[in-house]
């Protein structure tokens, strides 16, 4: 099964050797920060309001979600078909899977993955010393 993702947002520069440095999943929503590499203070914060499901996994454990590695600069994807939602229905996320307000998101770095179910388009914001 192949999987389709569409690129949310504009690409971010500092994309290469990024890696997602914190999860946090408190009654405020899902917070995922997305760290540019080391010497660079650049940050992209992720925040779903509320989510129903989530899975954060190395991308090395993730590659056959996607025939073509992610490349082009993007830390979110929105899964448009063949993500973690239609893999698990059957097995697992039952009543997630049955819900047709619940979309996925996927967000990207060199390191660590975050799937996203939710019905809720994420707020994005970039921070950190841009010079």
């Amino acid at each position: 099964m192949k999987t389709l993702v569409e690129p949310v947002g504009c690409e971010i520069e500092w994309h290469g050797g990024s890696d997602v440095t914190e999860v946090t999943n408190t009654s405020s929503g899902l917070r995922i920060v997305v760290a540019a590499p080391e010497g660079i203070d650049r940050y992209l914060e992720i925040h779903f309001p509320f989510v129903r499901a989530f899975q954060v996994m190395d991308e090395g454990d993730m590659l056959e979600y996607w025939q073509t590695p992610l490349t082009m600069g993007n830390a979110l994807y929105k899964v448009a078909s063949g993500g973690w939602r239609e893999r698990a229905a059957g097995q697992f996320l039952h009543v997630t899977a049955s819900l047709d307000t619940m979309q996925e998101w996927l967000v990207v770095s060199e390191g660590l993955c975050v799937s996203v179910i939710s019905a809720y388009v994420p707020y994005v914001r970039e921070f950190g010393d841009a010079a």
